[in-house]
């Protein structure tokens, strides 16, 4: 049988039995969209949460937390001495973060997180204004009770006014909105910082919480290249300012950049390696019904095999036939399939703001995989129609 007659054959086939192929081919059709989708998403996410990454940690940079030594265990005291003691260190900023605080503004009532930072934040955490002021080292000296808010909080509360020089309570005190954050958009933790609420870190400290003691800081570096050894040397001014003894555990913990891309790299692995492998799975599924469905197509076919052995068709030509039109299904089904996923990850990638990784090499990674269902579901069905006796067939 030439190509083409077997290639017009199979394509008959499936037309004649509409509801079987689609039976046959939804699997193939799903597990090649969830595949080449997840395999997509996974890239993309993973480019942008790398992006956010560094654009708000930095190469240079080194993230400090209260480690749950108890409240008032990371001072910052211990950022000045830090400062003092390592020349590499060019610039800090201590943080508070306290959240379920409420925001009034007129009518408008609101359960938002309040950041604190200082004058430094600008220059440390790379994002400015971009309309009002920043702090300055009065309003942190003063613990003043001036505000900066996120492009959406703006919004969300002044629509198109300009919030400037605004009032807003924030636990019923008072705060005057000086700034509006650059965008910044969803960060690594899924929380969306163009609905920050930035105060000084002094007034957090002294009217908002009135506590000694700060819960974060971020460190910056003169030198990319010396950050995990600058680390170490915080690491022991810390452990030496907070008394803790050698193999004792540390009351504070520490992210440099090194560390942060590993999470990335692990977060990002379930949609870039789990996820397809449950795609496989399906696919291994679907290799399964199109078999048992095309061993049923078998044995309602025993006159036609019958007639074309007794006509001079050869077993592998008869073999072949089944083979070939396990392959169209898989074929046409994967083609679907890569359509499906193809939208599915554009849809998801816009909803989630993230960028695709559709690739020729996730394509063609998408169409070996039906090729090989195909190949795998047919091979059975193949072995038995070839092995049919013609006598046995034509009664």
């Amino acid at each position: 049988m030439n190509r083409k007659l077997l290639l017009a054959t199979s394509l008959r086939t499936m037309s004649r039995h509409k509801l079987r192929t689609f039976f046959m081919g939804v699997g193939v059709t799903v597990g090649v969209a969830t595949l080449l989708a997840t395999r997509s998403l996974g890239g993309g996410f993973e480019q942008a949460l790398l992006e956010k990454v560094d654009r708000m940690f930095g190469l240079s940079s080194i993230m400090l937390n209260d480690g749950g030594g108890g409240p008032g265990s990371f001072k910052i005291t211990d950022l000045e001495a830090i400062e003092e003691q390592i020349a590499e260190v060019v610039a800090w900023d201590p943080m508070l973060v306290v959240g379920g605080r409420e925001l009034k503004y007129q009518d408008i009532n609101r359960q938002v997180t309040i950041y604190g930072h200082s004058e430094r934040g600008e220059e440390v955490w790379n994002r400015g204004v971009v309309e009002g002021e920043y702090f300055s080292v009065d309003d942190s000296a003063s613990a003043a009770r001036v505000t900066l808010i996120g492009t959406r909080m703006a919004e969300a509360l002044f629509g198109e006014e300009s919030p400037i020089g605004e009032q807003i309570l924030l636990d019923s005190i008072p705060f005057f909105v000086k700034g509006v954050l650059e965008p910044l958009g969803i960060d690594p933790h899924g929380e969306d910082r163009d609905l920050d609420v930035h105060v000084p870190t002094a007034t957090v400290m002294r009217r908002l919480l009135n506590v000694d003691y700060i819960t974060s800081a971020k460190v910056l570096v003169s030198d990319p290249a010396i950050v995990e050894e600058t680390a170490e040397r915080i690491a022991s001014i810390l452990r030496q300012r907070h008394g803790i003894l050698e193999g004792e555990p540390d009351d504070f913990m520490m992210f440099t950049p090194k560390f942060i891309r590993q999470r990335v790299a692990e977060a990002s692995r379930a949609l870039k390696v789990y996820l397809p492998a449950a795609a496989v799975v399906v696919l291994l599924v679907a290799a399964i019904v199109i078999s048992s469905i095309m061993l049923v197509a078998v044995r309602e076919r025993f006159a036609e095999v019958g007639l074309r052995k007794a006509l001079g068709a050869t077993d592998g030509a008869i073999g072949l036939q089944f083979l070939a039109e396990a392959l169209a299904v898989s074929l046409a089904s994967g083609l679907v399939g890569v359509l499906l996923g193809f939208v599915a990850a554009k849809i998801i990638a816009a909803k989630m703001g993230l960028p695709t990784a559709i690739d020729m090499p996730t394509i063609a990674l998408a169409f070996a995989a039906a090729v090989v269902v195909g190949l795998l579901s047919g091979l059975l069905p193949a072995r038995q129609a070839a092995r049919l006796d013609p006598v046995e067939a034509l009664r």
